[in-house]
């Protein structure tokens, strides 16, 4: 079986594990991992954040751009599927691809955010993670700015102990959970 053979695999045994979370530990954790990030952004004086809103079981991070109305929180629209490019925008948000919230105005190919917060289906403790399979963060992860904080986001039930990479993977530098923020790079 070879890595890509992998990864189909991977996502529906994920999914279904994040899709069996109860409404409650759902918002219970989305909540935990919302104030997480508000403590995390407060120390480090970051209020430019380039979120995502949820689709089906993700993470709801909405709680975060409701508690802090005084930061700029980007979403992405989707431009372009070949090759993958999202652009950036903030609120009003409208249905827009595959039923996703995005921007109704998004003028920025990079998020001028500080802190990029990324979703996936997994994610393994070396920072890789495992999409859609769109390659939209792929191809965004391959031009952020040194200066910006790259966060996986996602549940603890989502952390698995390889993401078999490919060549066009690149690793978040970050990963939070309901548990924890942790700095992957060390």
């Amino acid at each position: 079986m070879t890595q890509m053979d992998l990864k189909p695999e991977l996502r529906a045994r994920i999914r279904a594990l994040r899709d069996g979370l109860s409404e409650d530990e759902h918002q219970r954790c989305s909540s935990l991992i919302c104030a997480s990030l508000q403590r995390f952004c407060v120390s480090r004086r970051i209020h430019r954040v380039a979120a995502f809103w949820p689709v089906n079981s993700e993470v709801d991070l909405r709680g975060l751009a409701s508690a802090r109305p005084d930061w700029n929180f980007y979403f992405p629209r989707v431009v372009s599927s070949s090759p993958p490019r999202l652009a950036w925008g903030m609120e009003p948000l409208e249905p827009g691809c595959w039923g996703l919230m995005e921007p109704h105005y998004a003028p920025n190919f990079d998020p001028p955010a500080q802190l990029l917060l990324v979703p996936g289906l997994a994610f393994d403790d070396r920072g890789y993670r495992v999409g859609y399979g769109g390659g939209y963060y792929d191809a965004l992860l391959d031009h952020v700015t040194p200066d910006m904080i790259v966060m996986g986001v996602g549940f603890e039930l989502q952390i698995v102990d390889h993401i078999p990479e490919d060549p066009h993977d690149l690793p978040v530098d970050w990963l939070c959970t309901e548990k924890r923020i942790r700095d992957l790079r060390e």
